[in-house]
């Protein structure tokens, strides 16, 4: 069969700015993957969650601030 995929395509509402900002962070073609490694820790199939990118120092606003090293 043509074009068949290992797994089915779901789909998710997001919000565009969100989206891009994820793809900013870990790369427009990542975004799946991390979405998934998220999923399989939710779901307790792993205890380790995914790592958080660095935020960007030209965006202030998606700096990490103090109280999110906690």
């Amino acid at each position: 069969m043509p074009n068949v995929e290992k797994t089915p395509r779901q789909t998710v509402r997001v919000e565009k700015e969100l989206w891009d900002k994820a793809g900013a962070m870990v790369g427009t073609r990542q975004r799946g993957q991390y979405i998934r490694d998220f999923l399989r820790w939710l779901t307790h199939e792993t205890d380790e969650l995914p790592p958080r990118p660095s935020a960007k120092s030209d965006d202030p606003q998606s700096a990490n601030s103090p109280q999110d090293d906690q």
